[in-house]
């Protein structure tokens, strides 16, 4: 006859059968050795009570004064009115101070030179209009619009490079689509360019 194998599973049942049978003789051991369990239940038969000398239920009387209000002031078994919200004592947060702009920086007037370099006021604003040249590339005549002493009057200036507008504006440079304007008395770095009018 073969030899059988015993599985993992058929071992750990035997091992646990074992086990079983062992723990349950020493309980039973243990069991006999103190009397078994009809001296415990003996032993709970012949419990004793001992009366003791309390009160009648009748006969406890209330205490007298503030403190009867006390003990019957709430059935316990009964909702009672919501006790009185306590007022709120904290001071409501001050709000943080608005953010402030910084002021404007003020700008710094501007500083016109002279032609011996001092500070000078501003020049007169150059009003006229630049509307374009004639004459050939080597002396060029540029033609100016302005308004008339009257309102419906328009004038016609012209002049040519180095010629004196008014005893103040010098026309320093004629081109294609400006003109560069200097003054009279102030240094040739305040010139200003007049570009072509468009109307």
């Amino acid at each position: 006859m073969a030899d059988r194998k015993l599985t993992p599973e058929q071992l750990r049942m035997a091992v646990l059968l074992v086990i079983l049978v062992i723990a349950g003789g020493m309980a039973l051991k243990g069991m006999i050795s103190t009397g078994g369990l009809a001296e415990t239940a003996g032993r709970e038969a012949g419990t004793e009570y001992e009366t003791r000398d309390l009160p009648r239920l009748a006969e406890i009387t209330a205490p007298e004064g503030d403190d009867v209000e006390a003990l019957t002031a709430r059935n316990p078994f009964t909702f009672g009115a919501p006790p009185t919200p306590t007022r709120n004592l904290t001071p409501p947060p001050t709000r943080p101070p608005l953010p402030t702009r910084p002021p404007r920086a003020t700008p710094t007037p501007r500083i016109y030179r002279g032609e011996d370099g001092d500070e000078k006021g501003p020049p007169p604003p150059f009003v006229r209009k630049y509307i374009g040249y004639f004459g050939p590339s080597h002396l060029r005549v540029a033609a100016f619009r302005r308004q008339g002493d009257e309102p419906e009057t328009i004038k016609i200036d012209v002049g040519i490079e180095g010629e004196v507008l008014d005893d103040i504006f010098i026309i320093r440079e004629i081109g294609l689509e400006s003109v560069i304007v200097g003054f009279v008395g102030y240094d040739v770095s305040e010139d200003t360019r007049v570009p072509l009018a468009d109307d």
